[in-house]
């Protein structure tokens, strides 16, 4: 015998325990007899549900283990990465600093540069005008 028809609108929640005190007032007859049948067939949809569910449960259950050691295990190894992720920052910082002195190093040598440049450019001048009065003197061009 098939389940009861309800339509969605008319549908009501009723406890388990109202439900089968009415089915015990109408024992016999050919609606507690759909009741019973209805209840059967519900609880044991759910109970397979629920055994699917469990069946579900136990293997995520099962792949936690599995990813808990896997945990336990790749914490020291990010520990260590760590360690070293933070020596490579202080030695960039390191870098970072030196390359800085390095920079402000090399542009007081390039304003030496250019002050040297200017004193060779005025030494090499006035060699020149000496060597022009010098061969003047003694009449040579």
């Amino acid at each position: 015998m098939e389940s009861y028809p309800q339509a969605a609108t008319q549908l009501r929640l009723y406890t388990r325990r109202t439900v089968l005190n009415v089915a015990m007032l109408l024992r016999d007859s050919d609606i507690a007899r759909c009741v019973r049948t209805y209840l059967l067939d519900a609880e044991g949809t759910l109970r397979a549900e629920y055994e699917a569910l469990e069946v579900r449960v136990t293997r995520i259950e099962s792949c936690l283990a599995d990813v808990g050691s896997a945990l336990q295990e790749l914490g020291p190894v990010l520990c260590r990465m760590s360690e070293r992720l933070d020596s490579l920052d202080r030695k960039v910082e390191v870098t970072q600093q030196l390359v800085g002195a390095m920079s402000v190093r090399l542009s007081d040598l390039s304003h030496d540069v250019v002050r040297m440049d200017a004193r060779f450019d005025a030494r090499l001048e006035a060699f020149a005008h000496q060597l022009k009065d010098l061969r003047r003197r003694t009449g040579r061009r």
